[in-house]
């Protein structure tokens, strides 16, 4: 075993995963003629999602730069198991492209089983942006504040229900519960767009979802935004007080968007779509689409963006150990 720093905890990890971190692509090979027909965007979760939304306002610029159609898939279930497993197992040949949040690090934590290897048959390419979740609940739910939530939760115990748009939120859901001591129900729903038109509806009290899903329904105030989950405030809810602020230190979570292709796949392929949606992100109107959604754009390389996503699966790992979280087949 060895030891991958995560803040100021070493978290043991085998050496397979640290040694591939090192690894920085399998050897390069030619990928001159790249690409020859359409691609196919997977997005693990419904339409509407964060994922979802992520993926539609990349590919349109994408398949510009590559000469080529990329027809965007919805396949959702099963937590975004589905979406990943059909990415994980198709060729690796840079066609089959995957947007992703958390879910693509935290299945195999939460799991005994997956139906792919996260180190062999999932490789990163490109990290869009990270979004810190904003706590939010219904509008006739009487709390506007987390603490009022909290008191509430705990004068009628296993009452409130949460609205979870798949594993990343349905363990932001669980990390409240443990940081708060609170009783309450997780209700899951096939992505975070649901979920969050889930609250709006009053199906759900509250949910944990990031800002990207909120921002429609606060502004018809169908939703009350309670606390942002970042360390700082965000442009679009300037309004709205962090965790800490509010009360509940540590308490910092968030999505991080990004893309990944199968395992295997050429470095020259891999190396071509990073660069091609690194300068997409960077341009002034897709830049702009995302800070007003609460996502604060990234621009990584390959290794980089490859050693971050070794690191959350370790962490994950570790999270759910200490919070003896119950793994599912």
């Amino acid at each position: 075993m060895i030891g991958i720093i995560i803040g100021t905890k070493r978290i043991a990890v085998p050496a397979s995963v640290a040694l591939l971190a090192s690894i920085t692509l399998p050897f390069e090979r030619a990928a001159a003629e790249y690409p020859e027909r359409s691609l196919v965007a997977i997005v693990p979760f419904a339409a509407g999602a964060s994922n979802d939304v992520m993926a539609r306002r990349i590919s349109p610029h994408l398949a510009k730069a590559l000469g080529q159609q990329i027809i965007v898939e919805n396949k959702p279930g099963a937590d975004g198991r589905i979406g990943i497993e059909a990415l994980a197992k198709a060729v690796p040949d840079g066609y089959t492209i995957l947007f992703s949040a958390g879910a693509v690090a935290l299945i195999p934590a939460l799991r005994r089983n997956v139906g792919w290897d996260p180190v062999r048959q999932i490789q990163p390419v490109a990290e869009l942006g990270t979004s810190p979740y904003v706590i939010t609940v219904n509008s006739n739910v009487p709390a506007h504040s987390i603490q009022a939530l909290v008191n509430l939760a705990k004068k009628y115990p296993g009452k409130l229900n949460g609205a979870a748009g798949g594993n990343s939120t349905e363990m932001a859901i669980a990390f409240f519960r443990i940081r708060t001591g609170v009783r309450l129900e997780t209700i899951p729903y096939k992505g975070t767009g649901q979920a969050a038109l889930a609250v709006a509806a009053g199906e759900a009290d509250f949910a944990i979802l990031d800002a990207s899903a909120w921002l429609p329904m606060l502004a018809a105030k169908r939703v009350r935004a309670l606390a942002v989950t970042g360390p700082q405030r965000i442009s679009t809810l300037p309004d709205v007080p962090t965790t800490q602020e509010a009360g509940l230190p540590g308490f910092t979570l968030g999505a991080q968007f990004g893309v990944f292709t199968t395992g295997g796949t050429p470095a020259g392929v891999v190396r071509r779509l990073n660069a091609e949606i690194n300068r997409i992100v960077a341009m002034p109107e897709i830049t702009k689409s995302f800070i007003e959604v609460g996502l604060e754009p990234a621009n990584t390389t390959v290794e980089n963006f490859t050693r971050q996503y070794l690191a959350d699966l370790a962490k994950w790992k570790d999270v759910v150990a200490r919070a003896k979280i119950p793994m599912t087949d």
